[in-house]
């Protein structure tokens, strides 16, 4: 009788421990608790997040946001890995700075970077203009260089801005996620109103240079009460893979914006948009320090993605690598 019941024990033991593994079960595995990029001790003092990420000729390149306070100035560093993982630091200085883009008036942010048939690296980033909470008046510019590491060239003038007084991203143009594909450029980017309701943008561009944007967004908050993105939505990250086009992406449902998380949209033709089935896919406490979820971006490179985040822990911020491997079924 005494070993059917400890077998008995075993049994439920087994069977709830089974239970909670399927209930903790996360679409993205933590590559480590402890950073894969940390900030610095100069211009990168306090917060870096993971700008924009290329995968180029067999290595890994990210050029990272680093900052001192914010909103505040923004200088872009370089930084390269053979595995997306273990990362070098190219050199103590930035690659560019907020000061050299004459249209920015408080910081230039990275968020996207492709390399052009004939060897051009080009850089889309985006300015912060003014204090106002995630959706600050800004504009979306241009960078190019002969090589990752520069001399980075700012374009000019904006390749994008906001809309006309009424449109939907009249406020806020914001964080472009640039694809090349085979027909030219399409571009992701936040807009925003002057009710601070963000929604994602489409434009497309023959050259990445002249673009033409859709006339509506392509994506937008549910408006569903208890959704994490019943507000607005913000921060695209796209990447196009042999199964579709897939985009990272924050939800807001309050005005609490220091943690808030990230779900995935699912598309066959960059268009329609369907969100994932089990949204949100990463929320602050992916590690238990973390006080603060920022910055996103993803990367998709021989049936990986890469999730590379930005955590807050001690009022300061690193990077951070979450991934999965195989397709998204929805």
């Amino acid at each position: 009788m005494l070993k059917k019941i400890l077998s008995i024990l075993v049994l439920l033991s087994v069977t709830f421990s089974l239970a909670g593994a399927q209930d903790t079960t996360v679409l993205f595995q933590v590559v480590s608790s402890e950073p894969i990029v940390a900030h610095g001790s100069d211009w990168d003092s306090r917060y870096t997040d993971p700008g924009a990420v290329v995968y180029h000729d067999g290595q890994f390149h990210m050029f990272r946001n680093g900052f001192k306070d914010w909103p505040a100035s923004v200088e872009i560093g370089y930084v390269t890995s053979d595995d997306g993982v273990s990362w070098t630091k190219v050199g103590d200085e930035p690659i560019m700075m907020t000061k050299d883009v004459s249209y920015a008036k408080i910081a230039a942010l990275a968020s996207s970077v492709l390399v052009r048939d004939d060897g051009t690296w080009v850089m889309y980033f985006y300015t912060w203009n003014d204090r106002n909470g995630p959706f600050a008046k800004g504009a979306i510019g241009r960078a190019t260089a002969p090589a990752p590491s520069g001399p980075w060239t700012p374009d000019i003038a904006p390749v994008l801005e906001a809309g006309e007084k009424g449109a939907w991203d009249e406020l806020q143009v914001a964080v472009p996620s640039v694809v090349k594909t085979d027909d030219g450029y399409v571009m992701y980017y936040t807009g925003a109103n002057k009710a601070q309701v963000g929604q994602m943008g489409r434009a497309t561009s023959a050259d990445g240079i002249t673009w033409v944007k859709d006339d509506e967004p392509v994506f937008s908050a549910t408006g569903n009460t208890g959704d994490f993105d019943s507000l607005a939505i913000y921060q695209p990250s796209v990447v196009k893979t042999e199964n579709g086009w897939v985009m990272l992406y924050k939800g807001i449902s309050n005005r609490n914006y220091r943690s808030l998380p990230n779900g995935l949209a699912l598309s066959e033709d960059g268009i329609h948009w369907t969100r994932y089935s089990d949204n949100p896919v990463l929320t602050v406490d992916i590690i238990a320090e973390g006080d603060g979820l920022w910055f996103t971006n993803l990367l998709y490179q021989d049936s990986t993605y890469y999730l590379f985040f930005e955590l807050g822990i001690n009022r300061q911020t690193n990077i951070y690598l979450a991934t999965h491997k195989g397709a998204l079924a929805n």
